[in-house]
């Protein structure tokens, strides 16, 4: 009974020394598998439990393009309660707080600012590959995710100085988004907060399995409205000059 129990206990050691040195270079891997390939954590430094890389995109030439710096800082005081806690740091911001417990993952307070291209990269729409540029600032005060995959919280996103590709030389204004995250049903709430050559204001309703429920205005430069019609013809939108709705 003694051997058994102390080579329980070499063995918990042996497995705690090597998770507590596994390389940072780990998550590298985790998040290319979890991203398909659109997004890498390089020159990672030091362990899973404390240490720093670059948060990079793949482009349309598969190269890397970094986008943030981050630090992530492990404290140990959350073991008492039977959680993992980390401090992450992005650009040298203040701390955003990631915990896992039996129940999931939580996320507190986050805030990065990135390129809308990166942002959209993990959208399967062509729409997402128009050439979107400005700054997007994205906010999580709190979200929380269980294992079974239900998430629960907000998001809420700024795009700053928009313009897009398709139509260069255009001032697109700025635009933000509030995601009430909840099962079944996600809202979208979109809203123009200077108006150029896009103004968009509505309320886009994501449902696990279910087409999404659409119901937007958008104003705007007829010359981008036209693109943006045909972009977006599985939705059904209807025009009326510098007008488009879009009801779906």
């Amino acid at each position: 009974m003694k051997f058994a129990t102390g080579a329980a206990i070499f063995a918990a050691s042996v497995v705690a020394l090597l998770v507590a040195s596994a390389p940072a270079r780990l998550l590298d891997a985790a998040l290319d598998h979890a991203s398909a390939g659109r997004f890498r954590l390089v020159l990672a430094e030091g362990t899973l439990w404390n240490g720093q890389g670059r948060l990079a995109s793949a482009d349309s030439s598969a190269s890397l393009s970094p986008i943030t710096r981050l630090r992530w800082a492990f404290e140990p005081s959350a073991l008492a309660g039977a959680r993992l806690r980390w401090q992450l740091t992005i650009d040298g911001g203040a701390p955003a707080t990631l915990e896992i417990d039996p129940g999931g993952v939580a996320l507190q307070r986050l805030a990065v600012q990135l390129p809308p291209a990166t942002a959209f990269a993990a959208v399967p729409h062509a729409i997402a590959r128009a050439g979107w540029r400005g700054v997007l600032e994205l906010n999580v005060p709190a979200l929380a995710c269980g294992w079974g995959g239900r998430c629960a919280g907000t998001l809420q996103a700024e795009w700053r100085a928009g313009g897009v590709d398709i139509l260069p030389g255009q001032a697109l204004g700025d635009h933000r988004i509030v995601a009430a995250i909840a099962a079944p049903v996600t809202t979208l709430e979109i809203s123009a907060l200077r108006g150029r050559a896009l103004a968009v204001n509505g309320k886009v309703e994501l449902s696990g399995g279910q087409r999404p429920r659409v119901d937007l205005d958008v104003g705007g430069d007829p010359r981008l409205l036209g693109r943006l019609e045909g972009m977006l013809a599985e939705l059904r939108p209807t025009r009326d000059g510098e007008r488009m709705r879009i009801r779906f």
